[in-house]
């Protein structure tokens, strides 16, 4: 069941700066002009952490369409979308391993660019994946934003995986009424429904699978650092992925809830209300995260059930044997030796 967020609809400042570069770079129109306008002061759009809300930047949206005639705005902005303007959140998806994994990421981040929508990926009945966009009630973005928002998710999964649209999406479904001019929209790759019920990105099956060419889980928990301090801010969920990934970084030195607290810069009972709205207690997500090492660390040959002990908090091997059981039914060395069985290596 998806439930609509309480957060009120905004999007970073930044997309209004790359209306700006796209006016003035691809049609030779003044964008100060044209901000002021709408009534956006051009100096906030410079501010990489600011937001705007929807009813600031639907004006903008509509009069930019209106001023240069071209229905595929939207698309063109998309273009000039750059990674410093999605406050990190594309370098939080280069180092997870699979496309799987960054689509998951991306649904727990994807509110630091924008609360207009919330990001839910569901299984559909042939297999494939669809990350799809619930808006919340009573928010109807304009048909340029809708346009840009979605190009801009195809556009990052293809510098993530390194591969065509066609190669790890089955269709694109917008919200948007069919445009005059559809063959505009076929820069997305993908074939593109229009007048769908729901705005989704339809991946592959076999697509999920694709390794990435950035992968590096150890920069993880510092990239994300300055992500977490923004949802912070701003009073945003912090996502569960997220926190893991911090903790995985303090295994070593018995975490708490207060030290994780002191590190994001909350106070215990903050980070506790936080993780009591997601039904999460911070002993469970402090197993989840050890659990997830150890299945990696198993996977190391080298590293033996004392050092994986030793590395995710338990000061002996035994106390690691006992809770490997308790997470997966048997004794770490039978997982380890069903990981170099030959059926494992097809």
């Amino acid at each position: 069941m998806i439930t609509p967020s309480s957060l009120p609809p905004t999007t970073l400042a930044t997309v209004a700066r790359t209306i700006a570069t796209t006016l003035q770079q691809s049609y030779g129109v003044d964008p100060l002009p044209v901000l002021k306008s709408v009534g956006i002061d051009p100096a906030v759009i410079h501010d990489s952490g600011l937001r705007l809300s929807i009813t600031t930047l639907g004006p903008l949206w509509r009069h930019c369409v209106a001023i240069t005639g071209d229905e595929a705005f939207g698309l063109r902005v998309a273009r000039y979308l750059k990674p410093a303007s999605l406050y990190g959140v594309d370098l939080a998806l280069f180092v997870c391993t699979t496309l799987e994994e960054a689509a998951e990421r991306l649904v727990q981040l994807l509110n630091v660019l924008s609360t207009v929508s919330q990001p839910v990926l569901v299984e559909d009945q042939a297999g494939d994946w669809r990350l799809e966009f619930h808006l919340n009630e009573g928010i109807r973005p304009e048909a340029a934003a809708s346009d840009c928002f979605i190009y801009a998710q195809i556009l990052l999964f293809e510098r993530l995986c390194g591969k065509q649209p066609d190669q790890f999406l089955r269709q694109v479904e917008m919200r948007r009424a069919p445009p005059q001019d559809a063959t505009k929209w076929q820069v997305m790759g993908s074939k593109v429904l229009f007048a769908q019920p729901i705005g989704a990105l339809v991946f592959r099956r076999e697509a999920f699978a694709f390794l990435l060419p950035g992968t590096n889980p150890n920069l993880q928990a510092q990239i994300e650092q300055p992500i977490l301090q923004y949802l912070i801010q701003n009073g945003m969920p912090l996502p569960l992925g997220s926190l893991r990934a911090q903790l995985a970084g303090m295994l070593m030195n018995n975490p708490t809830l207060a030290g994780l607290a002191a590190y994001l810069g909350l106070s215990d009972r903050q980070l506790q209300g936080m993780l009591r709205k997601q039904q999460m207690t911070f002993s469970t997500l402090l197993d989840q995260t050890r659990e997830a090492q150890v299945l990696v660390m198993l996977s190391i040959p080298e590293l033996s059930l004392k050092e994986i002990a030793q590395r995710v908090g338990f000061s002996k091997a035994d106390h690691l044997i006992r809770a490997f059981r308790r997470w997966q039914g048997m004794p770490p060395q039978k997982y380890r030796q069903q990981l170099s069985s030959p059926s494992n290596n097809l």
